[in-house]
C-alpha cells in the first residue's frame, strides 16, 4: 500500500475511548491532557508576542541601498513574510555561513566591484541580524521543543507537552486518552507517570542517536510518541481489549470496536513501513512514532507483567460479559 494511502486510511480512523468500563476515573491521564493544553496556551502567547516583535523590527525606518538589498535577499531565499531570512538566519546552526552563503548568491550591487559588494551586503545583513536578534525573541517553540543535536534532557521530556497547532493537539489527545485512560488503571499511577517519562527519554535517544548517524539534526515536538507507547503498552497488556473507533468514508460515518492488538498493528506496524519506504515524512516525527510504539509494548514485557496478570483477569471478565450478551 502507497505510503500516502495508508496516512490518509489513519486520519479516517479515529480511536476514541475503551470500550469497557473502567475501574476509576483516568485522573492522570486527564492531568496530562491539561497539561498538554496549557504548555499549548503559552506556546500562542509567546507566539503572539514573537509576531508583534517581528512586525516592529519590520517598521524600521531604511536606507534606500539596504531596502534594496533586503528586496533582493527575500527574493533569493523566496521569503513570504517580512523579517523571514533574518528568523531563519538566527536559528541556523551557523549564522556566519548562512550570511555567505545569501550574499554568494546575490548579484554584485551597481557601482561596486564584487568584492567590495560582497564586503559590504555581508557587514549589513550582519548588522540587520544584531538588530533583528535585539528586538526579536527565539523561536517560542525552542522553549519546550526537543533539538536531537542538543541531548537536553528536560527538552526530551517537555516536548512531549507541546504541540504544533491545534490540530496536532487536538487529535493527539484524542488518541491519548483512548489508550492512556486503560493503562493508567491497570499499572497504577506511579508507573504511569514513571512510562511517560522512560518513554520520552527513549523517544529523545533513538531520535538524536539516528539524527547523528545520518548527519540530520532537527526540532521536534509532541505528544504522538506517548500516544504510540500507550497503544503499544496497552497492546501489551490487554491485547484483546476493546477500543471504541469512529470511522467515515466520504459522507458514511460509524463506530466500530476493535482489538488493541489490532489497532496497534494498523498504528505501529503502517509507521514502521512509511519509516522505511520513504524518506520524505512532511512534518511527522515518524521516527518518533517507531520509538515510542516499540519501546511501549517491550516496556510492558520486561517491566510489568504483574500488570498484564491483572489485564488478563479483567480480560476475562470481558470476555464473560461478551458471551453472556451473545446468548
Amino acid at each position: 500500500m502507497p505510503v500516502q494511502t495508508h496516512a490518509n486510511l489513519q486520519q479516517m480512523f479515529i480511536p476514541v475511548k475503551a470500550d469497557f468500563k473502567l475501574p476509576h476515573w483516568p485522573v492522570l491521564t486527564v492531568l496530562v491532557c491539561l497539561v498538554c493544553f496549557g504548555v499549548f496556551m503559552k506556546q500562542e502567547s509567546d507566539w503572539r508576542q514573537f509576531e508583534n516583535a517581528v512586525e516592529r523590527y519590520c517598521m524600521k525606518p531604511q536606507s534606500r541601498l539596504t531596502e534594496i538589498i533586503m528586496t533582493r535577499v527575500d527574493e533569493f531565499r523566496n521569503a513570504q513574510f517580512c523579517g523571514e531570512v533574518m528568523y531563519y538566519v538566527s536559528t541556523s546552526d551557523n549564522e556566519a555561513k548562512e550570511i555567505k552563503d545569501i550574499v554568494s548568491g546575490l548579484k554584485p550591487l551597481s557601482g561596486f566591484s564584487p568584492e567590495d559588494s560582497r564586503e559590504y551586503v555581508t557587514q549589513m545583513l550582519t548588522d540587520e541580524l544584531r538588530y533583528f536578534r535585539s528586538i526579536v525573541p527565539d523561536d517560542p517553540d525552542h522553549n519546550f521543543a526537543y533539538y536531537t543535536a542538543s541531548w537536553n534532557v528536560w527538552h526530551m521530556i517537555s516536548s512531549s507537552f507541546a504541540h504544533g497547532g491545534w490540530g496536532h493537539i487536538v487529535f493527539n489527545l484524542i488518541f491519548f486518552l483512548a489508550f492512556a485512560a486503560t493503562v493508567e488503571a491497570l499499572i497504577g499511577p506511579v508507573a504511569f507517570v514513571a512510562f511517560i517519562l522512560v518513554n520520552s527519554l527513549i523517544i529523545g535517544v533513538v531520535d538524536s542517536v539516528v539524527s547523528e548517524l545520518i548527519d540530520g539534526h532537527h526540532w521536534t515536538l509532541g505528544l504522538s510518541g506517548i500516544v504510540m507507547g500507550m497503544m503499544g503498552l496497552f497492546a501489551y497488556l490487554l491485547p484483546r481489549g476493546k477500543i471504541r473507533c469512529y470511522y467515515w468514508v466520504i459522507v458514511i460515518f460509524g463506530s466500530v470496536a476493535v482489538p488493541g492488538w489490532m489497532l496497534a498493528g494498523w498504528y505501529i506496524g503502517g509507521d514502521i513501513y512509511q519509516l522505511f519506504s520513504s524518506d520524505d515524512h512532511g512534518a511527522v516525527n515518524v521516527l518518533a512514532h517507531v520509538s515510542g510504539g516499540v519501546s511501549g509494548f517491550f516496556y510492558g514485557f520486561f517491566f510489568l507483567k504483574g500488570s498484564r496478570m491483572l489485564a488478563a483477569s479483567l480480560q476475562r471478565d470481558l470476555d464473560k460479559k461478551e458471551l453472556t450478551l451473545g446468548v
